[in-house]
């Protein structure tokens, strides 16, 4: 008798919808939005999503994208993971077509990652926002729209014009959209 009341526990759970709540395995914490300036060297900076505490941070630097990138695992108190990548923010010094073809081939960052700029560098905007993939998620529940990796690289290798949503201050507001060439000249 019992063995049937847990099993129709369990089935109206199911039928309700009720699924376990994803968690981070122990001491791995998931980068939800990375940083991205200058060339050489090249800086990331690595925000996880919140925390009780605040969200897990990491800031590596290397002579290209994928070399940072594969310091940036261990840069922070707990073991990064880039599989989370919802947000790429890149600063006005970085080269961009670089940054989205070596995403665009990591395996762990993929392809569906927004894009978007910031005008006093991508490091300082992170540090000065307590949340920052809450903002951007905000931001885009109001109906702004970055382009993806896959997106934005398509515009500059088909010498279209490519607009990113350009932020600034401690909130990371929307001051205006930021138009590239294919040639990357503004």
């Amino acid at each position: 008798m019992k063995k049937w009341l847990v099993l129709a526990a369990c089935g109206a759970m199911l039928l309700a919808g009720w699924r376990p709540v994803p968690r981070e395995p122990e001491g791995l914490a998931l980068v939800r939005v990375l940083g991205v300036d200058g060339a050489d060297p090249l800086t990331l900076t690595a925000v996880c999503g919140g925390e009780e505490n605040g969200p897990e941070r990491g800031r590596c630097a290397g002579g290209s994208f994928e070399e940072a990138l594969e310091q940036l695992p261990w840069s922070g108190e707990e073991e990064l993971s880039l599989t989370s990548v919802s947000y790429i923010i890149v600063g006005r010094d970085a080269d961009l077509r670089d940054v989205l073809l070596s995403a665009l081939r990591n395996r762990e960052l993929g392809a569906s990652a927004t894009v978007w700029l910031a005008e006093e560098g991508a490091g300082a905007l992170l540090d000065g926002c307590a949340d920052p993939a809450g903002r951007l998620e905000l931001l885009a529940r109001r109906g702004i729209e970055a382009p993806t990796v896959v997106e934005a690289l398509a515009c500059l290798e088909g010498g279209e014009i490519l607009t990113l949503p350009l932020l600034a201050g401690r909130e990371m507001e929307l001051i205006d959209w930021e138009e590239w060439s294919g040639s990357l000249e503004q």
